[in-house]
């Protein structure tokens, strides 16, 4: 019974240290870059702009502006440290530095753009922008295609 026991530790140690040397451990963690998602939308004729936006310190990393015709969301979500002595096998959470950039219809009035932060959401309002956004025009590509060669 007791060798039935050392082959599932051993096993258990050659499992961890596969799991180790593809994803890492706590001290060499593979970080993902964080891309918020985003939704543009109307509503009322408001354009609303909404950045999932969890576990960020909205006052410290956290800037709102209009630049060159765009609406700019950009900030930087931190990694915390909080596993003590446990290594990690899978880390899904991405952090790091992000910019999302929503280009806004001419003649918006900027003073008049909202932003509130709230449950780990952002969400920028605005006003009236959706009114003055052109519908986009189609124009469908025709697919060709090529024919199989023969095998000889």
């Amino acid at each position: 019974m007791v060798g039935y026991w050392d082959e599932m530790f051993a096993l258990e140690r050659r499992v961890d240290e596969v799991m180790r040397s593809f994803f890492g451990t706590r001290t060499t963690p593979i970080f993902k870059e964080f891309m918020p998602t985003t939704d543009v939308f109307d509503r009322k004729g408001d354009l609303v702009v909404r950045a999932e936006l969890p576990g960020l310190d909205a006052e410290k990393d956290l800037k709102v502006s209009v630049e060159e015709g765009a609406l700019v969301i950009a900030g930087e979500r931190h990694h915390k440290e909080e596993v003590k002595e446990e290594a990690y096998y899978r880390m899904e959470t991405s952090y790091g530095a992000f910019t999302r950039r929503v280009p806004l219809p001419d003649g918006i009035d900027e003073d008049t753009i909202t932003a509130e932060y709230k449950d780990g959401v952002l969400e920028v309002v605005v006003p009236k922008a959706a009114t003055q956004i052109e519908a986009p025009t189609m124009k469908e590509i025709p697919v060709r295609v090529a024919k199989a060669i023969k095998a000889a």
